[in-house]
């Protein structure tokens, strides 16, 4: 039988089909993909594909913000993950003791149309980008688990635009030409540039159905004759298109009040507290040679030198202290630099260094080529579009005007431009790099202030033709180099007087006269001042009073004299916010013996972060509750561990809850895992026993005692506390002994936990509903204690294991066999036998596969038995022993595959019970 080719070539030949059924799907996938992409490019703005549409945007969007580029980071500039390194912005509204605080997404959510202020670097383009990624976050989740497509195992996942709601469109303003189109053309050319091509008629409908949140990115880098046009331009979209959201942002001291009347809310980005300080520091990625308490020791560095402090409440420039203090300061004795100027300065000499590689051009030789660009562009008249990128060919003409002053060969100004942008990321090339600009306008004007270095008059006669633009580059050249800057700050003083303030605090040389003349004025305007003046005001006194000469210790004695003048509650608590922009010991000192008379001195503590710590710790030792509830608005790991010591002692509970709010941030849990806790409360050790870290865990018994205080009677929640939701899921869910009706089961659930319950996020208040009803029996203890243990049943997946492939193979090989043989009977050449065989076959093989492409368990189902009758069709080519062998054979292995696939589905499953998936989806990830 063997011998003889025609009987069994035919099944060798059937089986390597089958092997191939796989590689042709992948080469019909790829002719679908093709077609579909050319009849996208045609309807893609159609009603019939706009939904398609929109999942392409979607994606797109997402892969544009999910990582954005640091040019500060020489070696891998797109290695910036924005769910990690973002931190969420908080804003202001309104100034004073009346304004109302809150997080920056909270807020733009809650106003249609909104103007968000903020000083450079402040992080008002990357809140835009956040809540654009967000919104594209809520539809698409690229690491989620894989689909399956009729012609294809696996596809990456699906976007779901669910409800087409404030689809959001990111427009820079310094990009937007209105000669070219208006702002809808301008919109319409963004979804094009985002795979979304001829969206004309469908931005017309979404307009007028208000479904599009737009935000219009720098306003103040329009530049100054088109300004009012733009403004003017947005401001007529906003009446016309009012059911849409608006967002606008711009510096605030560039802002002129031009949507006040269209606008709902003015928000003001505020400065990074300790707590943000700390949280962006422990998501930056730090090089892994580095020290595991590099953060500690950089947060050191900070506290001792309260001139950078408050440098490092700027996004931007936090960003510049991470880079620079991993790149060159951590692991040595050098300090770091005191004022903004000189931190530049340290900033671009880092990455003109360029330690990696060998320069083929030296540092003064591109800083002096970097000076004259900077200038240049700082230049650029008012009237010409987009004046933050200046044209190849110009640039080339200063680059050769820099290395002549050097006396460099010209010729070579190609090849130190491209040293520079490709091993500096201090200026970039845009535009395919047909333009050049700097990566952010901060180092533009830092640059552009040493060029002037020695000529006062051409920065006074600049600043006074175009105040906005050349005030930041005032300020800098004040405090770039060793010099008198008296004439200077006498002019400005004559201009603006705030200003003048400004470069009194950043200037290391000023008559004294002048000087004393400067601070006696604003002694008394101090909490005159509204808006932008007010915090630049503010921030003046504190540089001035920190200042460690004697001029610093007059303003100190002035501020806190005032801080303690109850006549005048603006100007008390504008004393009392400069004494904490001081930085200094002393100046915590004395905030916290003014508490008790001052109440407004609490927030003006919170604001100096750790530096406030141990002089609350002491005002709480007096009994003052103020200080307790300042330790927790601080919110960082040493004011949390400062409040462990009040845990037992706390009359009200207030602490526990703290305490208990406290423990959602990470830094903060390991932070009080290290701190020992002898004393517990055994009726409640069960409470944290599933998120302990070793045998003896400190947090097991600390939060055993908070759950104590929690469940006492009386204990109510201090405003705005969120108790963690593994606390308040253990308190609200499990049943235990003792004290009885703890759990939400029980008809006398507390008022304090039915609170805490209502107080956790949506979609973890849903599921843990849902896992009520779903369980037969309340939740024990012991249950509750196993929920987060490790199990030794990995996730399994039937449809992407090695049993599924090997089984479609052999379908697919069997019924391949049997059609052949089925072809041979109806010709006629060798009948089959009896005739409903050869109709049964043609029926199970074509249904099953059918089956298997709609619902693949009934198909996988019906395949055995089609590949029985199958194997039937090989009587004739190998006799009945081997047919009936064969047949056997392949039920068998049909069966042995599908039996393996089961259990291992069954192990998979029991070990993701409903309370062990509700505890790791939502409980087993820090906040």
């Amino acid at each position: 039988m063997w011998s003889r080719p025609e009987t069994w070539g035919p099944a060798v030949a059937a089986f390597a089909a089958g092997v191939l059924v796989l590689k042709l799907k992948d080469w019909f996938k790829a002719l679908v993909d093709k077609a579909a992409a050319l009849l996208y490019d045609r309807l893609a703005g159609s009603a019939l594909l706009a939904r398609t549409a929109l999942r392409r945007y979607i994606v797109r969007v997402h892969e544009r913000h999910e990582r954005f580029s640091v040019s500060f980071r020489v070696d891998d500039p797109q290695a910036m993950d924005m769910s990690s390194v973002y931190v969420p912005l908080r804003t202001a509204s309104g100034f004073g003791a009346g304004a109302e605080r809150g997080e920056a997404s909270a807020s733009l959510h809650e106003a249609r149309r909104a103007v968000v202020l903020g000083v450079p670097g402040a992080g008002k383009t990357m809140l835009l980008r956040h809540t654009v990624l967000a919104w594209c976050r809520e539809r698409y989740r690229p690491d989620g688990p894989p689909r399956r497509a009729w012609y294809g195992r696996r596809r990456p996942p699906k976007p779901d635009p669910g409800e087409l709601v404030d689809v959001p469109v990111l427009l820079k303003l310094h990009e937007v030409n209105l000669e070219k189109g208006d702002l809808r053309d301008h919109i319409v050319k963004h979804f094009a540039d985002h795979d979304f091509p001829g969206a004309g008629k469908w931005t017309d409908r979404a307009l007028a159905e208000g479904r599009l949140a737009v935000y219009f990115d720098g306003l103040d880098e329009v530049p100054t004759d088109r300004r009012k046009q733009v403004a003017d331009a947005i401001g007529q979209f906003m009446r016309t298109h009012a059911k849409c959201r608006t967002v606008i942002t711009c510096r605030i001291a560039v802002y002129r009040g031009e949507f006040t009347e269209d606008a709902d809310r003015t928000l003001r980005v505020q400065e990074f507290d300790e707590h943000l300080v700390r949280r962006f520091l422990h998501g930056w990625p730090w090089p892994q040679h580095l020290a595991p308490d590099t953060v500690e020791q950089l947060l050191g560095a900070l506290r001792d030198t309260p001139q950078l402090m408050p440098l490092a409440r700027n996004p931007l420039l936090l960003t510049m202290i991470a880079y620079l203090y991993s790149n060159v300061y951590a692991g040595t004795d050098q300090v770091l630099p005191h004022t903004r100027a000189d931190f530049y300065k340290q900033v671009t000499d880092s990455l003109l260094g360029d330690r990696q590689r060998d320069a083929r051009f030296s540092h003064p030789v591109k800083k002096a080529v970097l000076q004259h660009l900077a200038l240049a562009a700082q230049d650029i008249p008012s009237d010409v579009h987009d004046r933050l990128a200046l044209p190849e060919r110009e640039v080339l003409t200063h680059v050769r005007a820099a290395l002549a002053e050097q006396g460099r060969p010209a010729e070579r100004a190609q090849e130190v431009l491209e040293e520079i942008v490709e091993r500096s990321g201090l200026l970039l090339a845009v535009d395919s790099g047909e333009r050049y600009q700097f990566a952010h306008l901060t180092l533009e004007e830092y640059l552009a202030a040493t060029r002037l270095a020695a000529d006062p008059t051409g920065l006074l006669t600049r600043y006074r033709h175009d105040p906005a633009t050349w005030r930041e580059t005032v300020r800098l050249w004040c405090g770039a180099e060793t010099r008198d800057c008296t004439e200077v700050v006498r002019a400005v003083l004559a201009v603006d007087p705030v200003l003048a303030f400004q470069c009194l605090a950043d200037a290391q040389v000023v008559d004294e006269g002048l000087a004393d003349e400067i601070v006696r004025m604003f002694r008394d305007r101090l909490g005159r001042e509204t808006g932008a003046d007010r915090q630049a005001v503010i921030g003046a006194f504190g540089v001035v009073a920190g200042d460690r000469r004697a001029r610093g210790d007059a303003v100190f004695a002035i501020l806190s004299t005032l801080a303690a003048d109850v006549r005048g509650a603006e100007r008390q608590a504008a004393a009392l916010a400069a004494l904490a922009a001081t930085n200094l010991p002393r100046a915590a000192e004395r905030l916290a013996e003014l508490l008790p008379g001052v109440p407004a001195a609490a927030p003006a503590l919170v604001s100096m972060g750790d530096l406030a710590v141990p002089s609350l710790r002491m005002a709480a030792l007096r009994g003052w509750r103020e200080a307790l509830r300042a330790l927790w608005q601080i919110r960082t790991p040493r004011s949390a561990v400062a409040l462990t010591a009040f845990l037992a002692d706390s009359p009200s509970g207030e602490v526990a809850f703290y305490l208990a709010d406290l423990l959602r941030d990470r830094a903060i849990e390991d932070a009080l895992r290290r701190t020992p806790q002898r004393v517990g409360v055994s009726e409640y050790l069960w409470v944290w026993q599933p998120f302990a870290v070793g045998a003896d865990d400190p947090l097991v018994r600390r939060v055993s005692m908070i759950a104590a205080v929690i469940l006492g009677k009386g204990a109510q929640p201090p405003p705005e506390v969120e108790v963690d939701p593994r606390i308040v899921v253990a308190l609200g869910l499990v049943h235990h002994e003792a004290p009885p009706g703890n759990a939400l089961l029980d008809a006398g659930t507390s008022a304090v936990r039915t609170r805490m319950f209502h107080q956790l996020p949506p979609e973890i208040k849903a599921d843990a509903t849902r896992l009520l009803a779903d369980q037969r029996s309340p939740i024990s203890v012991a249950a509750w204690e196993e929920a987060n243990t490790p199990v030794e049943q990995p996730d399994y997946d039937y449809i992407g294991s090695w049993h599924y492939a090997l089984t479609l193979v052999l379908a697919a090989a069997v019924s391949l066999c049997g059609l052949v043989r089925l072809a041979d009977a109806v010709v006629g050449r060798k009948p089959w036998g009896p005739v409903w065989l050869d109709w049964a076959t043609v029926f199970l093989v074509v249904g099953g596969w059918g089956l298997f492409f709609v619902d693949e368990p009934i198909g996988l189902a019906v395949l055995p038995v089609a590949c029985f009758c199958a194997v039937a069709a090989w009587h004739d080519w190998f006799g009945s022993e081997p047919a009936l062998a064969v047949a056997l054979g392949v039920l068998g292995a049909f069966a042995a595959l599908a039996l393996r696939g089961y259990v291992l589905t069954a192990r998979a499953d029991a070990a993701r019970t409903p309370l062990r998936r509700f505890v790791r989806e939502h409980l087993n990830r820090t906040p």
